[in-house]
């Protein structure tokens, strides 16, 4: 009788104690589908804040991000185009928001990016929406769980040059991205079909 009862203790044991075993926490490989971010502003009134949100944003309308550095002159092409573009129309605010991400936040201090793009003045490519100044430790957040993530908010973004146009629609996936270092208005108006189109 002993020896029956010992094995089932046993049997018991060893069975309770792969239950009782630390569960290991799986590790994001693959940036999300659905991105999200927070990120520092250049604190200017059109950023609307010191910090900036890509979710809260998208709870509204999609948003048209460009990616600049201050001293890209295709940059200031699609930051003047995008302006003209709001001012002429064929950029409606209503449907779409505009910010403006500094890319390179390791060689570009945001005293820079101020003067390139901050100024509304005759010598900048002034910028009359928000600019947002991720550096390398801001990181990405999945738009659907709200986790952080271990990717910099620059990797989830696919590591876009400068200038990058990046259209994300409202669920916080890349729907549109421009091909062309230099601005011009065929880019602007597809990027626009395409906000139409998630829209309708």
């Amino acid at each position: 009788m002993q020896p029956k009862l010992l094995t089932i203790l046993l049997c018991l044991t060893i069975v309770i104690c792969g239950c009782t075993a630390p569960i290991e926490e799986s590790i994001q490989t693959e940036v999300p589908l659905q991105l999200s971010f927070t990120a520092d502003t250049l604190e200017r009134d059109e950023d609307g804040g010191s910090l900036f949100d890509l979710k809260e944003a998208l709870d509204s309308k999609p948003v048209l991000m460009l990616w600049i550095a201050a001293g890209c002159s295709g940059c200031h092409d699609w930051t003047d185009m995008l302006r003209e573009s709001i001012n002429n129309g064929t950029i409606n605010t209503s449907s779409v928001s505009i910010i403006s991400m500094h890319r390179w936040s390791e060689v570009e201090s945001p005293a820079t990016v101020m003067k390139a793009f901050g100024n509304d003045d005759n010598d900048s490519n002034y910028t009359p929406w928000p600019i947002v100044l991720p550096n390398e430790s801001s990181r990405l957040t999945d738009f659907e769980t709200g986790e952080t993530t271990q990717f910099s908010i620059v990797e989830g973004f696919g590591n876009p040059v400068t200038p990058t146009v990046q259209l994300i629609g409202q669920d916080g996936i890349k729907m549109w991205q421009s091909k062309s270092y230099w601005a011009n208005y065929t880019m602007v108006e597809e990027a626009m079909d395409v906000v139409n189109k998630i829209a309708g």
